[in-house]
């Protein structure tokens, strides 16, 4: 699919930390967000967290999609602007989300591929994403993975209507191509 024309981008892959993980949602991970919820039951032995900010419209979903190892060509990015979506990885393997920044707020359309980073989650974390963070869907790295998925039913309905892999802009689905839209893809410096 890709012309002499196409650009590449190469990007590594860095391991996730709070602070890198900061421009596109929050970390989930080994430690409580937001403790000192106030649960008087179990305070000699729990240390209770605030909700999560999961934010949707419609009816939240949660599901589960194992991913196969592999690093293939980036050339779908997405965003959703009326919900903070959630990957969470189960089991032993890591995984690895592509993304950029939300830029909704400047008016843009398009994520700028200046500020993509590829982010590995050990095993166990998660990442709750900002509203109009562009992401692609997790990839597993040398193994396969468990992901569980907060979404909306809106944007899982949408994307499973899709008859073909195309862009969208539907169901809180906003999906571009990378060749159509930016002539670029993206490839993993693994």
């Amino acid at each position: 699919m890709t012309t002499p024309q196409t650009q590449v981008l190469k990007i590594p892959v860095i391991d996730a930390n709070t602070e890198n993980t900061k421009p596109y949602g929050h970390l989930l991970g080994d430690d409580v967000s937001k403790p000192g919820l106030g649960i008087p039951f179990y305070q000699e032995r729990v240390l209770e967290g605030e909700n999560i900010d999961f934010t949707y419209r419609g009816t939240a979903t949660f599901r589960t999609a194992k991913i196969l190892p592999g690093y293939p060509p980036i050339i779908w990015l997405e965003r959703h602007m009326y919900m903070t979506q959630m990957f969470i990885g189960l089991g032993q393997a890591s995984f690895i989300m592509v993304m950029a920044p939300p830029n909704h707020e400047n008016g843009e359309n398009l994520p700028d591929l200046k500020q993509v980073q590829a982010l590995r989650f050990p095993a166990g974390y998660g990442l709750l994403l900002h509203i109009g963070t562009w992401h692609d869907f997790p990839i597993a790295c040398d193994r396969p993975v468990v992901i569980l998925t907060a979404n909306s039913d809106e944007v899982v309905t949408a994307l499973s209507q899709m008859q073909k892999p195309d862009e969208m802009d539907q169901g809180d689905v906003y999906k571009i191509s990378l060749l159509k839209r930016l002539n670029c893809e993206i490839h993993l410096d693994v």
